[in-house]
């Protein structure tokens, strides 16, 4: 959990303040050239938000791949979820657009859902993405 958190001006105020505890975790993707970008993985706590009920919004027709955990964390069962249903077929199509040799790098860092066996969980057809790990604590320097 990070040690320190934005609080808005009207918390603040408030008497008897505590910071709001509304979490989520968002996992972005893109190329190296920023041309192809993926949809992205969002985990929230909640499975539905009240903002979906109020609106009458489908969460299948969402620009990003909406998850609920109570912690709102990121586990290999999702990440692997987004790489199989999301990453491989967006990869796929833009390689097949582009008449690019059907090779991808998946550039992970060492976040607990980034199990180092995940090249066994993609499925078959998506064998062309090679996984590749970074070394621990060097995602801060980047």
């Amino acid at each position: 959990m990070p040690n320190r958190t934005y609080i808005t001006a009207e918390e603040k105020i408030m008497p008897g303040h505590k910071p709001m505890k509304d979490r989520l975790t968002l996992a972005l993707c893109a190329n190296a050239s920023g041309d192809c970008k993926i949809k992205s993985l969002l985990v929230y706590h909640s499975e539905n938000s009240r903002a979906f009920k109020s609106h009458k919004i489908l969460k299948e027709k969402l620009q990003v791949m909406w998850r609920a955990n109570p912690k709102a964390w990121v586990t290999r069962q999702f990440f692997v979820q987004w790489v199989n249903l999301v990453f491989g077929p967006s990869v796929k199509k833009y390689l097949q657009e582009n008449n690019l040799p059907m090779q991808a790098l998946l550039v992970l860092d060492n976040a607990p859902a980034h199990l180092p066996n995940l090249k066994d969980d993609i499925l078959e057809e998506f064998k062309f993405i090679k996984v590749l790990y970074l070394p621990p604590n060097t995602t801060p320097i980047l």
